[in-house]
């Protein structure tokens, strides 16, 4: 029962916007999301003339989880974003801590070059009653490259449901382009978690969000999409 506390404690929710809280879910319980990245600000399909890019060329993965029991959460995802399909877990053997590993592949071009797998721990740390943060350092690797990174989150509580967060992932080892981040406000009603994302990635799996964002701030150039959570 403390580790349930402490990890519902931690976070209210599974993700600030792709980076994992280190939370799992409760036993029995589905989940259910959709997570979506438009075109960068600087392909605005509307402006452009072609607002049907807005739907065809964006980036939507849909995801099932399930709390098989407290301490762990087994789930499995599929999106058009690289053809993804794979399977993912969470186990939380400690009470602070929380193994997350997964693995996906591109259903259309199967190979081993185009199948990853990823192992992280994520350290969630409730700073106050109103903030919490989470560390994640993990590997990646297709059998041909390596990826290495660590994820940082923070969530802030503003009351009444809202909340503001954010992440970054930077690469400590293997190609990358930029520094990852993003930035969500996040609004939970119910079983339902709501939150709107800014960032610079258009890939949601990983390494391939934290690997490939390619949007520059510093040019105006970035990504809006949202995620939605409902529990089952």
């Amino acid at each position: 029962m403390n580790l349930l506390i402490a990890l519902l404690l931690a976070f209210p929710g599974t993700r600030i916007a792709n980076l994992p809280t280190g939370r799992t879910l409760e036993p029995g319980v589905w989940q259910v999301g959709i997570g979506h990245r438009w075109l960068s600000a600087e392909d605005n399909a509307i402006l452009k003339g072609n607002p049907m890019n807005l739907i065809t060329d964006a980036n939507v993965l849909v995801s099932v989880d399930r709390g098989i029991t407290r301490r762990l959460t087994v789930g499995a995802f599929g999106g058009n974003g690289s053809h993804a399909a794979g399977l993912r877990a969470a186990w939380a053997p400690w009470r602070w801590t929380t193994v997350h590993a997964g693995a996906w592949t591109d259903v259309i071009d199967l190979g081993l070059a185009n199948t990853w797998t990823n192992l992280g721990l994520a350290v969630p740390w409730t700073a106050t009653d109103r903030l919490h943060l989470v560390v994640l350092p993990r590997a990646a690797t297709n059998f041909d490259e390596l990826v290495v990174s660590v994820g940082a989150g923070a969530r802030a509580g503003l009351g009444n449901g809202w909340s503001l967060g954010a992440e970054t992932e930077p690469v400590l080892l293997g190609e990358s382009k930029l520094l990852a981040w993003n930035l969500a406000a996040n609004k939970q009603l119910g079983w339902h978690d709501f939150t709107l994302t800014v960032g610079n990635a258009w890939h949601q799996v990983e390494p391939l969000w934290y690997a490939t964002a390619n949007r520059d701030i510093t040019r105006g150039h970035f990504r809006v999409g949202f995620n939605i959570l409902r529990k089952l």
